[in-house]
């Protein structure tokens, strides 16, 4: 049977799914009754958790081949490749994989990137085609986008994919570990726009407008996984790879109350790149300006003493909000103590002995850089040119407006990047730092940006995101087909 609208495809459904429906509660009915009288509850829950899977499995089944027979369908697929610059092939008879974890067989139409015009070369890569109808049902790598979203949020939060794998295997599903990689795959962002909407909420546009804001910037550690130049030697079926330290740097986000307090309400905003300074700086820039950061009545800026932090952040603020805009720089507390101390170990074991360190200390935290150098210069003796004294000016009179800590907790601001170290432990290290993991660039910045989402609350705006996407081109086939 073979329907010609979406309308007969109710009749199609309906068919294909009473007998068997009727035979299996039969079957299953005197299953359960024969466990109950044999006192079995266990085995009795159990057929009734298969009856529910079965039922599950037949439903989407019927539903699929039914949509897939309906012959208005590809007209107006076919209208929606043209606008995609994608033609019909053919159908193929293809494996998808259901909810449960069931595979089965359907014919797909299959379409491919239309042929380039005369006379004008083909740019970038030629992917391979796509089955279009599939695609706009939400359906990721041929798997359904519940089972999908679930098998990525389980890879991004357990340790490795093959642990992902035996975990889903525990439910009888198969989804081997290169099936996962291949789903994350495909939750990469063609563009940093669309990157950034993928986790804005309906109401986040005005979220920041006369709020306190909390930015924060630092930087990780993973090992790149860069194949080596060249021929490949002999005896070696591969080329080999190289596997060099690289620092992904990451910032948050946060809401700030009144009193300096983050608001845990309001999910942060959480991201990064593997890339360099300017491409962090890019991605930044597209939050601000979708966030409207010139709507908040001040941004506290959060980080250690890297001068990239200093050098590029408030220029980029300054330059979205105005000249006039109020921002808050801080040097976190703990670093800037850190670095004093490092500064005291560069002088002899004899001259430590006459620091009072909690003395210094307190005139950091108190904001009195100067009368740090210049009492460090009298009571140790030393010269301008010595290590100690070049440090202190390198360090601490060049960020000394960033180390008012008394001032600042006076007007209920933070002083310490705890956030920021939070966020880079649990997003970066506890997942792609691992020992012996090797990463591909753009597959590990599309691991911890879905990471920080999964993490830090805004997962769930990724699937609603995603669903809306696909919701116009397949209301829009729908809508026609019935007609």
């Amino acid at each position: 049977m073979e329907a010609k609208s979406i309308t007969q495809t109710k009749d199609m459904i309906v068919d294909l799914i009473k007998q068997p429906l009727s035979e299996k509660i039969e079957v299953t009915g005197t299953k359960i009754h024969d466990a109950l009288i044999n006192g079995a509850i266990d085995f009795a829950s159990d057929t009734i958790h298969e009856l529910s899977s079965w039922f599950a499995d037949l439903v989407w089944e019927a539903y699929l081949t039914s949509l897939f027979q309906t012959a208005m369908i590809l007209k107006w697929l076919r209208k929606l490749g043209a606008k995609k610059g994608m033609r019909f092939v053919s159908y193929q008879t293809i494996w998808i994989t259901l909810p449960t974890g069931t595979k089965i067989q359907i014919r797909s139409p299959f379409f491919v990137k239309a042929s380039p015009k005369r006379g004008r070369k083909k740019r970038g890569p030629q992917k391979r085609g796509e089955h279009l109808l599939l695609s706009i049902m939400g359906f990721v790598d041929k798997v359904a986008p519940d089972l999908a979203f679930r098998a990525i949020q389980l890879s991004i939060l357990c340790p490795s994919f093959d642990i992902a794998s035996k975990t889903l295997k525990q439910e009888g599903i198969n989804l081997s570990a290169n099936q996962i990689r291949r789903l994350v795959s495909e939750m990469e962002s063609p563009n940093l726009c669309s990157r950034v909407d993928r986790v804005l909420g309906d109401d986040d546009a005005s979220l920041f407008k006369g709020r306190r804001i909390l930015l924060a910037a630092d930087g990780g550690r993973l090992r790149q996984r860069k194949n080596k130049r060249g021929p490949r030697p002999s005896g070696y079926k591969r080329c080999g790879f190289k596997t060099d330290w690289i620092e992904p740097k990451l910032f948050t986000l946060y809401v700030l109350d009144e009193d300096g307090n983050i608001v845990k309400t309001v999910a942060p905003f959480v991201d990064g790149t593997t890339g360099k300074v300017d491409e962090f700086i890019t991605l930044l820039e597209q939050y601000l300006v979708r966030l409207r950061i010139e709507e908040a009545s001040e941004v506290v800026l959060i980080g250690d003493g890297a001068p990239w932090i200093w050098e590029r952040i408030p220029k980029l603020i300054y330059s979205i909000a105005g000249e006039e805009f109020k921002l808050t720089e801080i040097i976190d507390w703990t670093h800037a103590k850190q670095n004093l101390n490092k500064a005291f170990e560069m002088v002899s074991k004899k001259k430590r002995e006459k620091v009072d360190f909690n003395h210094f200390k307190n005139l950091l935290f108190s904001g009195k850089i100067n009368e740090i150098v210049t009492e460090v210069k009298s009571l140790l003796n030393v010269r301008a040119s010595s290590k100690i004294m070049k440090k202190l000016k390198s360090y601490f009179v060049s960020n000394s407006t960033r180390m008012q800590y008394e001032a600042n907790r006076a007007i209920k601001l933070p002083t310490g990047s705890g956030v920021i170290e939070s966020a880079i432990r649990r997003v970066i290290n506890m997942r792609v730092k691992s020992p012996g993991s090797f990463w591909k660039l753009d597959f590990v910045e599309t691991v911890i940006y879905l990471r920080a989402q999964i993490l830090y609350g805004r997962w769930g705006n990724i699937i609603k995101n995603w669903a809306y996407s696909l919701q116009c081109d397949f209301m829009h086939i729908a809508t026609k087909a019935e007609i």
